[in-house]
Formats: structure tokens, sequence, C-alpha cells
């Protein structure tokens, strides 16, 4: 089995995964995302090396649930994916550490809806009504309940139904129902793959009706990524005087938007030489517009931030296997 996290690109995925990071990820045609996809959702799962997502609170290494929202590529392609990388995502989503929405299978309804499979039942995913932002977003908080729900409490014995004569068992009752303190910990991790599909699907749709919404959510996970499409033609008005194409100015406004608002940008593109049979393309890693840190940071957690957030852009080649492993060098090496 490959390793998941390149050691080149752990201290990077970890910086992504610090509390109140917005990521954004950029891809083209040929160059596609998922791959890195998956070591991002790995990392949040399991960690890196045994470091904790945070290394102000220690934290186990399992304690990071993720909603993982795809509106572009199916369930299947990120088991099957995930697998060679040691990913059980159908066991994943069954202990709820995964809540899926599935973006390709509309449903009447925004419930779970568990699907036959040869192994008998899969595992539940959440199903939209529409790609309409109302639904994406009813989806998104009905996850964010679940997670939020604090387990039932054990039932406790009741005296109905015991013989004559005997003692009812004692169950003091509290003088009031306290409200449920859930652990840091389990504050949620949101992967958005493919979000910018709905600027497409949906016409009507505003970039800031959408950049609000995931700005809303930003501020109730752990951190928020986000994947997009890079591509020259839905670009190209942000670099030209052309005014394009209502898509393509949205497209554009909003992609320059998330830069502008992530803390980290990820880049994949192809070779500006054209394809090669041992390079994939080029993965780029550079600081986005915010730079403002998290505010009341002190001690070790303020130090843990400086030096994550001290790292340099840096740009590498890479080239994605067949085995699911990710081979990523420096040029000339």
């Amino acid at each position: 089995m490959p390793t998941a996290i390149p050691p080149t690109l752990a201290a990077y995925i970890q910086a992504c995964l610090a509390a109140r990071t917005q990521t954004l990820v950029t891809s083209v045609l040929s160059t596609p995302s998922p791959w890195l996809c998956l070591r991002l959702l790995y990392a949040a799962l399991h960690g890196i090396e045994g470091q904790t997502l945070d290394r102000s609170e220690p934290v186990s290494r399992d304690s990071r649930p993720v909603i993982f929202v795809s509106l572009l590529r199916p369930l299947s392609l990120w088991t099957e994916t995930g697998r060679k990388l040691g990913l059980d995502i159908p066991d994943l989503l069954r202990s709820k550490k995964i809540i899926y929405i599935d973006g390709l299978s509309l449903a009447a309804s925004s419930t779970s809806n568990p699907r036959a499979g040869p192994d008998g039942l899969l595992p539940p995913t959440l199903k939209l009504k529409s790609l309409g932002l109302n639904d994406l977003r009813d989806a998104v908080n009905t996850a964010l309940k679940s997670m939020s729900t604090p387990p039932a409490a054990p039932m406790l014995p009741s005296s109905r139904g015991l013989p004559a004569g005997t003692p009812s068992p004692r169950t003091p009752q509290p003088a009031s129902t306290p409200t449920p303190v859930l652990p840091t910990n389990t504050k949620p991790i949101i992967l958005l793959d493919g979000v910018d599909f709905l600027l497409a699907s949906e016409p009507n749709m505003s970039t800031l009706a959408l950049g609000s919404v995931l700005s809303t959510w930003r501020a109730q996970c752990h951190a928020l990524m986000i994947t997009a499409n890079a591509d020259a033609p839905l670009l190209h008005t942000a670099t030209s005087h052309d005014s394009g194409t209502p898509l393509e100015r949205d497209h554009a406004h909003f992609l320059t938007s998330m830069a502008h608002q992530s803390r980290w940008v990820w880049q994949l593109r192809g070779l500006d030489t054209g394809s090669a049979k041992d390079v994939t393309g080029v993965l780029r890693i550079s600081r986005g517009g915010d730079l403002n840190f998290e505010e009341g940071s002190s001690g070790a957690g303020a130090q843990s931030h400086t030096r994550l957030d001290d790292m340099p852009d840096a740009e590498w080649l890479y080239q994605a296997k067949g085995d699911g492993s990710v081979r990523i060098w420096s040029r000339g090496e």
C-alpha cells in the first residue's frame, strides 16, 4: 500500500487543517484533483504521522469528522481510489466519521438514503433535492446537526411491570436538563468538491450568494476545503478586456474571490511544454489572501500557527500512478 501522505506535502497539508483555515484547490481538465482530495481527507481523519490536527490540544488521531460534498464525482470513484490509500470509506460512512452528500444522485428529499448493494446495505448518504443553493445549504446543515446531536441517554430501569412488593429503583432526577457540551474535536471539516459547478448548473445563482453560504459554513466548521476548475477558457476574462459570457465572468469572479479568502491555494496544472509520459503535471502551493491568523492564540497554539504559516510558497512536478501512489519532486531532480 502506498504512503498516504507524501513527506514533501505533509507540512502543507497540516497547515490546511488548522482551525478556521480555508483552502482552495484548483485543477484543469488534464490534471484532476481526486488524488489530492483523498489525501486531505486521510489527514483530516487520521492525522499526519501521529501529529494531531491542532497541536495545542491532545486529540486522538481519528477524532475529526468530515462532511464530504461531491458534486462532480460518484461515491464509487472515491471508494475505489480511497481503498488504495487505506481509506475504507464505506466503513467510515457507517461510523459517521464521514457524512457524504451526493450531488450526482438527486432524491425527493434530502435525507439519509441507504442503497442496496452486494454486501447488503451500502452506507447511508445525503442526497440533494436539486442543485439549488438552498437545497445544498439544507443538506450541509442537516449533516452539521447530525454531528452535533448528542448520543441517546441509556434507558433507566422502570418500576412498571415489577412484581408487587418489589422496591422501585432509585432514579434521581436532575433539577434541569443540561445543555450538551461538545468537545472541540467534534467540530467537522467540510470538503466541497466541484462547488463551481453550481454556477454552471444554476444560471440564476449569484457569486455573492454562494460566497456568503461558504463563509457561514467556514464559521461553523473546523476548516473548509474547496475544489474548483481553473481552465483557461473559464478564467480568460480575469486577464483580458474581453467581457466574456455571464458564466465566464461569474466563474472568474468566484475563483478570484475564493483565492483572496483562502489561506492556502493549491494549483494543479499541466506542463507548459505539453504532456510527458512520466509527469502528470505541476503542483504549486501558494499563500492566499487570508493572512489574518486566529485571534487570541497564545502559548503552544500560537507557536504552532507561526511555524505553519511561515512556510514558503513551493512548486513541484508530480506523477499520479495507477496504484494510488504519487511521486513528487522538484524541477531538475
